[in-house]
């Protein structure tokens, strides 16, 4: 191989690697829209970048891409559930979205490998700085309260809850990856200012779980394998405890999370959902196939709650309701090889990836959107780039090498 072809070859890998991170990022912020007609169509457009990435990879690393088996299962039966759907035509439409979030999530993972954690973290800090500049120069718009009525900042995005989302994910990144140093502490000012702002209560308190959870993976790598085990059994204790007050005093806890005993009405819809989700237990509405104005399984939602709820305000119910058990095992199975590739790979990304986990699971408690909308893109970001062993560089003899690994092995030749 000619010096020039030693030169070229990792300027490509490298451009590879920062088209990957911005189609990554060009999903989670387009996503957030897509409510709007050109956003969604925007969205279902990304494979063609996908593809264009892939076929833009040397033969020898298309070789080397795998799909992680778990949430090539779960995608797979979303798709079959289209053939038993309630409203096929709606279906069809958020099947579309959910290949593409997938796809995106997937490429991105093979693509950056572990290091997409820190191409995460200058995303978000150019979203949070977007985000300021909104406040200041149209805060009229940027703190209007939302289509329900709920108060609180939204700066770049739709709503409260999705900024306050945002924030959290971009303090359990931002922490993780950055240095120790002024930067990173007035990086998480900024973003602990935005996320009081966002006046979710929700995102808050996900925030603190996913920081405690943190704290714990960080600590459990400074010590050695026999130290560990005390670790674990402390942190699962302390779980332990929290679980159980939260089912002895659940009212207290929900006051400390400004919710009263209703969930701000979502009680009435989670019992209207548990009664069409026994009419399909196993399989489901199909995916998409309930909350359009279209779907009879949403007018009789509607009609048992008094509410037009267009999503179940619960990311574990509404996948229930619309792919039955079967799909609700198989995203089980995703998140718990999400959580084992975490726990495996240790250190910053290990810690990056639990943090995020946590967001996801926390935040589906009263959100559907972690499991069945914008959410399914970070799962399929972590199913891919820690799904499996060799995603985290240095973990074994048999890791693959990540794409800066191969540019040193093309120079060197």
């Amino acid at each position: 191989m000619s010096t020039a072809e030693a030169v070229r070859l990792p300027r490509a890998a490298g451009r590879v690697e920062r088209s990957a991170a911005l189609l990554l990022a060009t999903a989670f912020v387009l996503s957030q829209w897509s409510e709007f007609v050109v956003a969604r169509w925007m969205v279902r457009a990304l494979p063609i970048w996908v593809v264009l990435i892939v076929l833009a990879l040397p033969q020898a690393r298309r070789a080397r891409l795998r799909l992680s088996v778990p949430l090539a299962a779960f995608v797979l039966w979303c798709l079959l559930s289209a053939a038993w759907s309630a409203d096929p035509t709606t279906s069809s439409r958020r099947l579309i979205d959910l290949v593409a979030l997938t796809a995106v999530g997937w490429v991105a993972g093979q693509i950056c490998g572990a290091p997409v954690a820190a191409n995460l973290a200058l995303t978000v800090r150019y979203v949070l700085a977007a985000t300021v500049v909104t406040l200041v120069v149209a805060p009229g718009w940027a703190t209007a309260a939302g289509v329900d009525g709920a108060p609180g900042w939204h700066g770049l995005f739709p709503h409260k809850n999705d900024l306050g989302f945002f924030c959290a994910l971009a303090a359990v990144t931002l922490w993780t990856q950055l240095p120790g140093g002024w930067r990173r502490r007035a990086w998480l000012l900024l973003t602990f200012v935005l996320l009081l702002g966002s006046a979710s209560a929700s995102a808050l308190g996900a925030t603190v779980a996913a920081i405690v959870v943190v704290l714990w993976s960080r600590v459990r790598d400074r010590h050695a394998a026999g130290a560990r085990l005390l670790v674990d059994v402390t942190a699962a204790a302390g779980a332990g405890l929290l679980t159980a007050m939260a089912f002895v005093l659940p009212d207290l806890v929900l006051s400390l999370l400004g919710r009263d005993s209703s969930l701000t009405g979502r009680r009435a819809i989670w019992i209207a959902v548990l009664d069409q989700v026994q009419h399909r237990p196993l399989t489901g509405h199909g995916f998409g196939g309930v909350w359009g104005p279209t779907s009879p399984v949403t007018l009789a939602i509607w009609r048992e709650s008094r509410f037009d709820a267009f999503y179940a305000h619960n990311g574990w119910l509404d996948i229930r309701l619309q792919v039955g058990w079967v799909g609700l095992v198989l995203l089980v199975l995703v998140l718990a090889a999400i959580a084992v590739g975490a726990v495996r790979c240790g250190g910053a990304v290990g810690a990056w990836a639990l943090g995020v986990l946590v967001l996801l699971l926390l935040t589906s408690i009263t959100e559907s959107s972690p499991f069945t909308g914008n959410g399914l893109l970070l799962i399929a970001l972590l199913a891919s780039c820690l799904g499996r062993p060799p995603a985290c560089p240095g973990t074994g003899p048999d890791t693959v090498l990540t794409l800066a690994d191969e540019r040193r092995e093309v120079v060197r030749t």
